[in-house]
């Protein structure tokens, strides 16, 4: 029988956190919160997909957002590769962790936009 797993294991210095998103304003926002790594990347990889179908920018609102692990930061690389031309994802105050993955493998990936 599988047991869900609710071990309070720190992350990063921080304590594990569910990964939550809702609406943020306008049709085209997200605010996520949480952290993302193996027990919640695929509840990301569903919030990613969901961007796709968004017309116009994408504005991704993380500062709600304490970790983001190496296999998040490609998840959101390859949905922006995803995105049609001109189009991007702007992510608002993302964790540190998520901003020096993008520069270090990503550096030329115009898709994604990070503002502060």
């Amino acid at each position: 029988m599988a047991v869900p797993h609710t071990e309070d294991v720190s992350v990063s210095g921080h304590p594990r956190r569910p990964l939550v998103s809702d609406e943020c304003g306008p049709k085209d926002g997200v605010r996520v919160s949480g952290q993302v790594y193996l027990d919640t990347l695929p509840a990301w990889e569903r919030i990613l997909g969901d961007l796709l179908d968004r017309e116009g920018d994408i504005l991704m609102d993380m500062s709600g957002i304490t970790f983001v692990d190496v296999a998040g930061a490609s998840s959101l690389a390859r949905t922006a590769q995803c995105l049609p031309d001109g189009r991007r994802i702007v992510v608002r105050k993302p964790p540190a962790s998520l901003t020096r993955v993008l520069e270090l493998f990503w550096p030329e990936l115009v898709a994604i936009e990070v503002v502060e």
